[in-house]
């Protein structure tokens, strides 16, 4: 982690963070930094990915990165990563790079964090159905199942019953 920090500080002096999280080979340096660098060493890089959390969030590469950044947090800015995905619930479920981000915040997250998660998505059919038929379909709805109760289940049964990937999630929870 020591010898990385000539990365870190060329990134942040001269490199645009959020272009190279969306870059095909960056968006891998920058996962790599936050994996395996303590959380102080790449706090700078933190905070400037939740500045730019949507463009990073809803690009093909860049979602990557924010789904490294949901498993190697700390508390601070994971409370702040958390409100980010609450404010920009709708703009995410509505794209598939998007959608990946959610379905990692469900799968990864803090347990409260996921439950109010959870409770949000549930909260809008329209939503749900977005993103059941979108390229993540059925991990989010995989994951999604992880989260919610025994009125979740049934919630998600009146919506997406007759849609084909969560009739090919439910065969493979019932194997």
């Amino acid at each position: 982690p020591s010898m990385s920090q000539f990365i870190i500080d060329e990134i942040l002096q001269d490199g645009d963070l959020i272009a190279l999280s969306r870059h095909k080979f960056g968006c891998r340096i920058i996962q790599r930094l936050l994996e395996k660098c303590p959380s102080e060493q790449v706090h700078d890089l933190i905070e400037l990915l939740l500045a730019g959390f949507l463009l990073v969030s809803t690009h093909a590469y860049g979602q990557f990165v924010m789904q490294s950044l949901l498993q190697n947090i700390d508390e601070k800015q994971r409370i702040l990563l958390v409100d980010l995905l609450e404010q920009h619930l709708t703009e995410l479920a509505l794209q598939a790079h998007g959608c990946a981000v959610i379905c990692a915040a469900l799968r990864y997250g803090d347990p409260v964090d996921r439950g109010i998660l959870a409770e949000m998505v549930l909260e809008d059919s329209d939503r749900i159905v977005c993103m059941a038929d979108s390229r993540h379909g059925e991990t989010f709805i995989a994951n999604l199942l992880d989260v919610v109760g025994d009125a979740g289940c049934q919630r998600l049964w009146a919506l997406l019953e007759g849609n084909p990937k969560f009739e090919a999630v439910l065969e493979q929870r019932s194997q």
